[in-house]
């Protein structure tokens, strides 16, 4: 009797036991493009997991001194995809911490290419070489799905068998690579999709090209390391579009006037020591609540460039915010830039909060400081339905037209190096300019214009509106600079 009655006791005992077994998560981690990368570049993680009990779990990516982190809840039999932007690193380290049980860890090693890198996916064929490139032979699951991973690459050869194998998410990343320039050969494909190619593209075919065979493709390579790529504006230049921010400056001064007036008055109407000690005092403290509650405001900057013609136009993005106290911060990312959002300091401690659905940042971590600004940088590309032609009916008079099929607003005119101003046309509709009229760029924007515009060709600069941006200061602030062949 006694011996059934441990035996029942022991059972009982290990039923709970066995209950509360952790799960086992199966995790996999696997960077793009075979692992390589360039020095000082953003790549991507893929990320599988599985488990065989249902748990919620915290996954978090660290490279370099950002990090990226998402909440997951994760049910048997079912496999859990991620595909992570992660910072210029060579060292990646993954990690998943469910609710209950041990943190696993995965590092991965991306190997740095001091040599420019050639992506080549081609389903049949030898390998490919190019003359000063590193050639990496890839598959179409090799290929990212964040547009920002392809700076990882500095040239591209893909056949219509690795193109029809790529899912939307992928399609999109090359259409954003293919707007932005990117060097992309196209090989043995059908014309629908060297025509969806070609409108995302607006580099006059000097990067994106296509080709009947591998050999062809390197030729043409080899023809468009001549011609130069269209640089992205620096952040400076993006800077001095947004112009110098001095509300906190203002408070600190505000404040300090405030303290001084108030020394000043109890320096005139008493001298106990008391008084005189406790006046500095309250000051501080009042400085301190000021710094605290009055907060200066965030700002964002768009710059954005495009062909006349060109279905696709790339941007580029400042999103600072200005620090007023040392303080944890959370600021939410406005999801329509935050495909490519990354730190405009690479050495900015930041961590970003990852969306697994949406596959975005949905906001970002930082610690802000008195005079310490923090800025994150977004890039990309958006549809554009604008095209101007220019033509030239005397030696001084040029007729402006609007060949697009839809109406411009008003703007300015960049003509031989003055600025004109540009009346709202209808498609289709027409104005004539005199190519000796107009003023000299007189505004920082103008100014930037110019400098973005080769000299021999014409651009038309116009505010851009945001009304379709979320989440966006209320002082936000963007142009659409489209150039026309001269």
């Amino acid at each position: 009797m006694l011996q059934r009655a441990l035996l029942l006791l022991g059972l009982a005992l290990c039923g709970p036991a066995d209950a509360a077994a952790p799960p086992q998560i199966d995790l996999t981690a696997t960077p793009a493009w075979k692992g390589w990368s360039r020095p000082g570049r953003p790549s991507e993680v893929d990320i599988r997991l599985s488990t065989d009990a249902a748990t919620a779990a915290t996954v978090e990516v660290v490279a370099g001194r950002q990090s990226v982190y998402t909440e997951l809840d994760l049910q048997p039999g079912r496999t859990v995809r991620l595909h992570v932007p992660v910072g210029p690193a060579a060292r990646v380290v993954v990690s998943v911490r469910p609710s209950t049980g041990a943190t696993q860890r995965r590092e991965l090693i991306l190997l740095q290419s001091e040599s420019p890198l050639l992506g080549v996916g081609l389903a049949a064929g030898g390998p490919v070489q190019l003359d000063g490139f590193h050639a990496v032979a890839l598959t179409a699951d090799d290929l990212p799905r964040n547009a920002s991973a392809y700076s990882s690459i500095d040239a591209l050869v893909l056949d219509a068998s690795t193109l029809r194998a790529l899912d939307q998410r992928q399609l999109a990343a090359l259409l954003g690579r293919s707007a932005s320039c990117g060097r992309i050969v196209v090989v043995n494909t059908d014309p629908q999709v060297r025509r969806l190619l070609d409108g995302s593209g607006e580099c006059g075919g000097q990067t994106l090209m296509s080709a009947d065979t591998a050999s062809d493709a390197l030729e043409l390579l080899e023809s468009s390391l001549a011609h130069a790529r269209p640089q992205p504006m620096a952040s400076g230049g993006i800077g001095e579009l947004m112009g110098a921010d001095r509300a906190a400056w203002n408070g600190v001064v505000v404040a300090l006037a405030m303290c001084f007036a108030a020394t000043a008055l109890v320096l005139m109407f008493t001298s106990q020591m008391s008084v005189l000690l406790l006046t500095p005092a309250l000051c501080a403290v009042a400085a301190m609540v000021l710094l605290h509650v009055v907060k200066p405001p965030a700002q964002l900057v768009v710059w954005s460039e495009g062909a006349s013609g060109a279905q696709l136009a790339r941007y580029q993005a400042w999103h600072q915010f200005p620090g007023a106290v040392r303080e944890r911060t959370r600021m939410r990312i406005p999801p329509q830039l935050a495909a490519n959002v990354q730190p405009c300091d690479a050495t900015l401690d930041l961590r970003f909060g990852f969306d697994a659905r949406s596959g975005q940042a949905m906001f970002a971590e930082f610690e802000t400081r008195l005079f310490r600004q923090v800025s994150l940088c977004y890039s990309g590309s958006f549809p554009m339905a604008r095209a101007i032609a220019i033509e030239a009916r005397s030696d001084t008079v040029r007729e402006v037209r609007n060949t697009g099929p839809k109406a411009w607003p008003q703007g300015k005119l960049l003509l031989e190096g003055r600025v004109h101003e540009l009346p709202s046309l209808g498609p289709g509709a027409h104005v004539t300019l005199s190519a000796s009229g107009g003023h000299p760029p007189d505004a920082a924007v103008q100014r930037m214009a110019r400098m973005r515009v080769q000299p021999d060709k014409v651009a038309a600069l116009w505010p851009l509106e945001l009304g379709g941006v979320s989440d966006i200061p209320a002082d936000s602030r963007a142009w659409l600079l489209v150039t026309a062949p001269p």
